[in-house]
C-alpha cells in the first residue's frame, strides 16, 4: 500500500471514528491497539495489518470490507471493475433501457440495490442524516437484514 492509499485509509478510519464520537484513545482501547498505532494509521504513516483492520472494524461496529482498499480511484478503474462484475454474472447493462442502468443478475445484488435505493431516498427525503447514511453503508451486509 503506497502513501496515498495509506492516507485515504487513514482518513476513512478518522471519519468513522469521528461519526462514532470516539477519541483515538477510546477507539484504540476498543480495538485492542495502542493509541500511537491507531494515530499512525489515521495519519497514513503506517500500513495496518489485516488483523488490525479487522479489530478496528469490530470496534467501530462496521463491516471489515468498509476498510478494504479496492484501488479504484478513477472512472476508468470503476468501469473495469463493473466489467468484472459482468464477467462473474453479478451485473450487466440494461440493454432495453436508455438511461445506462445496471441490472443485477442474482438475488443478493438485487436486494443490495433495493436496500441502497431505499436508504438513499431516506437521506434525500430528510428522514436520516448524512452521518446515518454513511454509518449504514459502513455496516451494510447483504447477508443480514440491517435496513431499518
Amino acid at each position: 500500500m503506497d502513501r496515498t492509499d495509506r492516507k485515504l485509509l487513514g482518513n476513512k478510519i478518522f471519519k468513522m471514528r469521528q461519526r462514532k464520537k470516539l477519541t483515538q484513545k477510546q477507539l484504540a482501547e476498543l480495538a485492542g491497539l495502542s493509541e500511537s498505532a491507531l494515530r499512525s494509521y489515521e495519519l497514513g504513516d503506517r500500513n495496518p495489518k489485516p488483523k488490525h483492520l479487522e479489530m478496528i472494524a469490530v470496534a467501530l461496529e462496521i463491516r471489515p470490507e468498509a476498510l478494504t482498499d479496492f484501488g479504484i480511484l478513477t472512472n476508468e478503474q470503476a468501469i473495469h471493475a463493473l466489467f468484472r462484475f459482468e464477467e462473474t454474472g453479478r451485473l450487466e447493462p440494461d440493454t432495453l433501457g436508455s438511461k445506462g442502468c445496471l441490472v443485477p443478475q442474482n438475488r443478493l445484488m438485487r436486494e443490495f440495490l433495493r436496500d441502497w435505493a431505499k436508504k438513499k431516498n431516506e437521506l434525500q427525503g430528510g428522514k436520516i442524516t448524512e452521518d446515518e447514511y454513511e454509518e449504514w453503508k459502513d455496516a451494510y451486509s447483504p447477508y443480514v437484514n440491517v435496513v431499518s
